[in-house]
This record gives C-alpha cells, sequence and structure tokens, in this order.
C-alpha cells in the first residue's frame, strides 16, 4: 500500500505496492484510479483506503505535488460518498476550451483538460485534469439539500513556503483585505491571530522553484470556500461552520471547483487560465448586447475628498480634468444620497454634463439597501434611465451562501438595466467575470484606500500582489494615490498602474491636482496613454514574490514594462528585453524616481536590455516602448 516516509524534512510518497490487497478486500479496490493530464504531465490517483474513506494524490513526473488528501461531502449529516462503495471510472474526455475576456482584450485564451467522471456508488465526481494543475467537483443529489461540511483537502510539504492575506481582526475573511505575507505551509495554522481559517488563494513555492496555487472556481449558488489549515494540511471550510447551508440542487447540479494549480515559474502562474476555463460562457440571451460594456479609466473624489467633496461644482471640475487626462468615467461616492436634497436632479445633471465631455457616470451605494429585489431593481432602473454607467456597491462582508446569491442575482439584474458593476467589501473573484461580463472589477484585496485609514500598505505587499491575488482576475485596488503613498514612491505608485489588472481601473489621485501641479508633469502622456485592458502579459526575470515585481504587457503595437521594489532597501534589477525581435522598432520613454520627484528620460531601447538599473527602497520604474511610425 501507499505509505509517507519521512526524509530530510519533507514527504516523499513511495508506492510499495498497488498489487499488494488487504485481508477482505478486492484487488480492485486497492487498485488506484490513475488519471492523466493530457500530455500525462500530471498525474492524479484516485482510490479508497479501507474504512477511512476516499482519498486522491497529484503528482508531476518528478515530485509529489499533494499528498494523500480526503475527498468527501456530508449532505443532510450523511457522507455524499458511500463508504461501502468502491471508486470506478464512468468516463473520460478531452475537453478544448476557447475564450476571450474585456481585461485580456478579448484576446483568445485557449486551454485543454482531460474531463474524468468517477462513480462511487450513486454518487459522482469530476475532474478536470490539465497540465498545469487539477479541479475535484460534487454531483449534488436532486431537489432542497442541506450543506453540512465537506471534507475535500489538501495536504502539502510542510516545510514549503507560502503566501497568504493577513489582518488581524475579523475583517480578514469579510473583505480579504489582509496584507499578504509569507510563512510555512505547516505555520499556517497558528500563525494568525484570529485563527487557523485562511482565504483563497494560497500560493506556495516547491522545492524545484516551481509553484502550486489552491482556489476555487465557478462559485454560484453555493458558500464561498475558506481553507482550515492543520499542520501541512489544508481543508475546505464555509462561513456558516457548524449551521451548514442549504442549496438548491435543481438548479445547481455541481459544488463549485476546488484548484489545485501548478506553474512551473511565475509567468506561467501569471497567466494561468485555470480558474476562467473552469467558469461557464456567459447567457447568450442576457448579455446580447455588450455594447454598454466598455474599459476606462476612472477619476475618484472620495479619497483626496476636502470640504468641497461632492459639491456638484467640485464634481463638474473633476469631470473637466478627467476629460483632459483622456479618462472614460468618474466614480459618484458614498454620501451622494444624502448631500444632494434633490439627488436624482443633480444626478441627472451630472450625467448630462459629463457626456458632453464624453465622461461616464458611476454611482456608489451600500449593498444592504439592495437586498430588497423589488427596490434593488427599481434603483437600477432609476440609474439606467439617467444614464448612468455602472454601479459599485458596498458592504458585502461575507462569502456565506446568501451573499454569493446576492452577487450573482445583482450581477443579472444590472446586466439587463445595461449597467456595469464594481463589488466592493466582498471576497476574491472566483472567474464570475467570464459568465457575467458586466463584473469591470471588484475588491476582495488590501487596496491603496488603507493608506488614508492609519493602516499604510507597505511596498512588499505590493510586490506580492501580481502573483497572488491577480492569479484570480481583476481587482480594484485603486492605484496611484501619489499625494499619500505612504513609505512607496512616485514612480512605485505609477508602477502599479501597469501592474494591476482592472478593466474600470479608478485612479486614487485628484485628477485636478495632476493637472495643476507641476511635479505630475513628466507622467501626463503615460496617464493620457494608459490602457486598461492588454493583449498579453510576460512576467521578466528578476521577479520575486514580494520583493520584486517586474511585468511587460502588449497594447498593440507598444509594450510597457513596470517594475516596483517591495523592500526597505535599493536594489538592482536587469531588464531582459530579449521577447523583443527587434529593439530598434522602438523609442523608449523611461520613467524612474529621483529624490521626491519623477525622472523622465528618452532612451535606446537596445541599450537598456541587460542593463542593471538601481531601484531605491520602496521604488518604481516604468518604461514606455513606442513603435516607431513606418
Amino acid at each position: 500500500m501507499k505509505q509517507l516516509i519521512r526524509k530530510t524534512g519533507s514527504y516523499i510518497l513511495t508506492v510499495l505496492s498497488l498489487m499488494t490487497c488487504r485481508a477482505g478486500l478486492s484487488q480492485a479496490a486497492e487498485k488506484p484510479l490513475v488519471l492523466k493530464s493530457p500530455s500525462s504531465a500530471l498525474t492524479v490517483r484516485i482510490y479508497k483506503d479501507g474504512g477511512k474513506g476516499f482519498y486522491y494524490t497529484l503528482s508531476s513526473k518528478n515530485q509529489v505535488l499533494v499528498h494523500p488528501s480526503q475527498l468527501g461531502l456530508t449532505i443532510a449529516g450523511k457522507p455524499l460518498l458511500n463508504p461501502a462503495a468502491e471508486p470506478r471510472l464512468m468516463s473520460g474526455s478531452t475537453v478544448k476550451v476557447s475564450f476571450s475576456l474585456l481585461r485580456h482584450n478579448h484576446q483568445a485564451r485557449n486551454t485543454v483538460y482531460k474531463k474524468y467522471s468517477i462513480g462511487i456508488g450513486k454518487s459522482l465526481i469530476e475532474l478536470a485534469v490539465f497540465d498545469e494543475g487539477c479541479a475535484i467537483r460534487y454531483q449534488l443529489p436532486a431537489g432542497q439539500i442541506h450543506i453540512n461540511t465537506e471534507q475535500t483537502s489538501f495536504a502539502l510539504n510542510g516545510n514549503n513556503p507560502v503566501w497568504f492575506f493577513e489582518r488581524t481582526n475579523n475583517w480578514k475573511l469579510k473583505s480579504y483585505a489582509g496584507l499578504w505575507t509569507q510563512t510555512r505551509v505547516d505555520s499556517l495554522d497558528k500563525i494568525s491571530p484570529t485563527g487557523p481559517v485562511q482565504g483563497k488563494p494560497l500560493v506556495a513555492r516547491l522545492a524545484d522553484q516551481s509553484y502550486l496555487f489552491i482556489t476555487e472556481a465557478a462559485l454560484q449558488g453555493y458558500s464561498g470556500m475558506r481553507l482550515k489549515a492543520n499542520k501541512n494540511k489544508l481543508t475546505v471550510d464555509f462561513t456558516e461552520g457548524d449551521k451548514g447551508f442549504d442549496v438548491s440542487a435543481d438548479q445547481l447540479s455541481f459544488t463549485p471547483w476546488r484548484i489545485i494549480g501548478w506553474a512551473k515559474d511565475l509567468n506561467t502562474l501569471v497567466n494561468q487560465t485555470i480558474v476562467e476555463a473552469l467558469n461557464p460562457n456567459a447567457d447568450s440571451l442576457l448579455f446580447k448586447n455588450t455594447d454598454y460594456i466598455q474599459p476606462g479609466k476612472s477619476a475618484w473624489s472620495w479619497i483626496s475628498r476636502d470640504e468641497n467633496y461632492l459639491e456638484p461644482a467640485a464634481e463638474k471640475k473633476i469631470i473637466d480634468a478627467a476629460a483632459q487626462l483622456n479618462y472614460t468615467y468618474t466614480l459618484i461616492d458614498d454620501g451622494w444620497e444624502t448631500k444632494w436634497k434633490q439627488k436624482w436632479e443633480v444626478l441627472k445633471d451630472l450625467v448630462a454634463y459629463g457626456r458632453k465631455q464624453k465622461i461616464g457616470v458611476w454611482v456608489w451605494k451600500d449593498s444592504k439597501f439592495l437586498r430588497d429585489e423589488t427596490y434593488r431593481d427599481a434603483f437600477l432602473d432609476t440609474l439606467s434611465r439617467l444614464g448612468v454607467a455602472g454601479i459599485k456597491i458596498d458592504f458585502m462582508n461575507s462569502e456565506a451562501k446568501e451573499l454569493i446569491d446576492f452577487e450573482i442575482a445583482f450581477l443579472k439584474a444590472a446586466a439587463k438595466k445595461k449597467l456595469m458593476v464594481n463589488f466592493h467589501g466582498c471576497q476574491t473573484s472566483t472567474g464570475e467575470y467570464r459568465t457575467y461580463p458586466n463584473e469591470m472589477t471588484r475588491e476582495g484585496i488590501r487596496g491603496i484606500e488603507l493608506n488614508i485609514m492609519n493602516e499604510p500598505i507597505p511596498a512588499g505587499h505590493n510586490a506580492a500582489l501580481p502573483f497572488t491575488r491577480f492569479i484570480m482576475g481583476h481587482a480594484d485596488y485603486t492605484p496611484a494615490l501619489f499625494s499619500k503613498r505612504a513609505s512607496t514612491t512616485l514612480t512605485h505608485q505609477l508602477a502599479l498602474l501597469y501592474l494591476f489588472d482592472s478593466p474600470f481601473q479608478c485612479i486614487a489621485e485628484n485628477p485636478v491636482r495632476l493637472l495643476e501641479d507641476s511635479l505630475y508633469r513628466p507622467i501626463l502622456p503615460l496617464l493620457r496613454d494608459l490602457p486598461t485592458t492588454w493583449d498579453k502579459t510576460l512576467v521578466l526575470n528578476g521577479s520575486d514574490i514580494g520583493r520584486c515585481a517586474i511585468l511587460a504587457k502588449k497594447k498593440g503595437a507598444d509594450w510597457y514594462i513596470a517594475a516596483i521594489n517591495g523592500l526597505d532597501k535599493a536594489q538592482d534589477i536587469g531588464l531582459d528585453l530579449s521577447f523583443i525581435k527587434d529593439l530598434s522598432a522602438y523609442t523608449a520613454t523611461v520613467i524612474s524616481d529621483t529624490g521626491t520627484a519623477f525622472s523622465s528620460a528618452v532612451a535606446i531601447p537596445a541599450l537598456l536590455n541587460k542593463k542593471k538599473i538601481s531601484i531605491p527602497a520602496g521604488g518604481g520604474l516604468v518604461v514606455h516602448l513606442t513603435a516607431r511610425k513606418k
């Protein structure tokens, strides 16, 4: 049988005998089902361990990625998987998936996986096995059912470093707004003062410098998955705890996917497609007309508010500045409904004013007022009739099943009114933006607003985000708060606009200040030109989670390279531009830090290639490579 042998601080899975039978058990019961990825790069084994239950392992050709880990789901106090049954392979097929997403500028995303159905008694488990990981989900019985607990676990090497987000109060798992930091896998159960439950995703680095991440996809009609740590094992956990939650299996055939992703390097990690590929396509009727779904930069008066905050004249000045900076939107945030006595008349006037300047208007709303469907629909209908572009809703503060239901229902209701959506006070994405493309961004991140709440964001958090939270999709960090940047530099803040994906990119700094203060003059051309969706993303050599992030992104013929230093001391980086075949076809604009100002210079791209560039503590670098006109 399979055994775990302890050796030099790590677990090595050794198969002593797959054909040996225990007394009283058949040979078929002991032989695991072996499931391969399309190129056989990964192998999943499903087996029954006597009376202990059902287990799986995941391995590559060179190492064990997930050690023996349990499968199971408890419904109405009874196990879904019949403990007397044996696992059997029901079917296997190759699935090719091709899709396009707004945040990738509708560039084709293609992937392939092997789909397997495993029968255990009358129950069915589905597995999607990619060359870059695997995913597991359970078929649910028909009718109204009550989910008690889930036994799905992930046993990892306890010595491996793992990145997780931390906040020392119960807001940690309400809004996912923790600082990304590092520990060992076997410390996840005791490192957090709030307990052993961690949010998703978790990202671990393996001994061969490849990466493993654990998360979920296609979260609908179910409670969000958290991960309860116990030594080197993580088990699915729900907000509802022992109470469990009800599921209408008539509308939901399967649980969400539980994902173990594997990436050979940071570039593969950032460009993983598993989460998006396992979400269903958008409803062709609900999204028959998507002309209203438009990416863009947005102004925002809330974070830099003063005594004139939300005064109509001040908001019009914001709109004027946004137009001069080639923005697309402005966001009217918290307080507009109470400050404006004639709120609909004022909003109508601002929308009309913005339309003349080609600036769309978004509005903020506390989600507690939108729980009633009748009020919600009436409110959205009014916004739609006034010509509002989108709505930012806040303070869901939970991933319990009722709040997940609320979010999905809200996306559908907003789509019917041709409104875009930005979720705040919420959990991280699970790829729902593929199914509901009117979701332009969501929080589920510790963003720059913490800088004005006496919890300043350190540079290391920002240098971890591209490889942790952002692998799950877009996020509304609201970057570029130059005037309240904590320990980071001006160019660090500028670089975040390129590092952090958000089709609705809400720029924190007041646009009036950007235009009026000569400090920002060197970067105004970049702000006017800033894309919010991308054709291609590459992680460059020298990137290291939490220490340094160096990404290159392509839009049209141009490339943008952004780098930030996550350390409190200067470090040298080398720009490897060898991914560009003909550097002579480009000119380069380089923005870097010089004291408390921007340094702007024009450079020959070939001279930047492989050159060592010093970035100060908490600093940044932005290079715009512009294709020469032929």
